[in-house]
């Protein structure tokens, strides 16, 4: 065991760092089970103004959110297994003696179980990544199914916005970092940038650069690539229907999230 084989086995265990809660993902229909009680005159008077097609739209959106809370909750356990596993190399490696194997037949299976130890964690991360893109690929799969409903509200995204929110969905998962700029850690202005950067796009580093960079939207307008900022220390990224992708804070991972109401957005050039 050396110094720099804990520190590459810790790396590989850092990446599954972050918190083991699913986010609550509710669309709305709470409204519509509150009034579905015995006061008549109130139900009527909901149904009345909630067109039926709109209230068949909620219901199809909570149906998506119920299967996008199952992906996520895969994903989760996932990534608590592979956090697991990690940990276990990295024990093993620090209980070995830090001391020269005395003989040459000792430290050739000091290296036998070193290079062990280095391609088992390997082997975990590689394991890991598969199954987050696949989970990945589900929840852009169910996106697209809601969007598809709301095509004629929704402003398609130009060629590089939906490039770049492609990239930013593909880090899902991936746990938040201060000041980490990806490819598997991220704040929230690195994953915006790593984000536009994979459709050519250049924005400045933090956030306090990229509410200046492109051009004011008004939330009306709002439409996938967007950068929205609740506040001007914070940056997601909108990807449709309400909805946005972003880096939150420390402990928590790359996500999906509500479109907040008071907030500024800008969109890239």
């Amino acid at each position: 065991m050396t110094a720099s084989e804990i520190e590459v086995l810790s790396r590989a265990h850092r990446l599954f760092a972050g918190s083991t809660t699913p986010p609550a993902l509710e669309a709305g229909t709470g409204s519509l089970q509150r009034e579905s009680g015995p006061n008549s005159s109130v139900v009527h008077g909901f149904y009345r103004l909630a067109a039926g097609r709109a209230e068949q739209r909620l219901r199809s959106a909570a149906g998506t959110d119920a299967q996008a809370a199952g992906v996520i909750a895969g994903a989760i356990r996932d990534r608590a297994e592979a956090r697991e596993l990690t940990r276990s190399v990295v024990d093993q490696a620090r209980t070995e003696k830090t001391a020269a194997p005395p003989t040459p037949m000792a430290q050739r299976e000091a290296m036998r179980r070193r290079v062990a130890r280095l391609r088992a964690q390997r082997s975990h991360v590689l394991s890991a990544r598969l199954k987050a893109r696949r989970h990945a690929t589900a929840l852009q799969a169910l996106r697209y199914r809601l969007t598809h409903q709301h095509l004629s509200k929704l402003p398609a995204p130009n060629g590089r916005a939906a490039v770049a929110v492609r990239a930013a969905l593909s880090r899902l998962g991936r746990p938040y970092v201060w000041g980490a700029t990806g490819p598997d850690q991220f704040d929230c202005s690195g994953l915006v940038q790593w984000s536009y950067a994979r459709a050519g796009v250049h924005l400045g580093r933090t956030t306090y650069q990229q509410i200046n960079d492109g051009m004011p939207v008004p939330r009306s307008l709002v439409r996938p690539g967007d950068l929205v900022f609740p506040h001007a220390g914070h940056v997601q990224m909108a990807i449709g229907n309400n909805l946005v992708v972003e880096a939150p804070y420390p402990g928590a991972s790359v996500r999906i999230s509500r479109l907040g109401s008071n907030i500024a957005i800008r969109r890239p050039l």
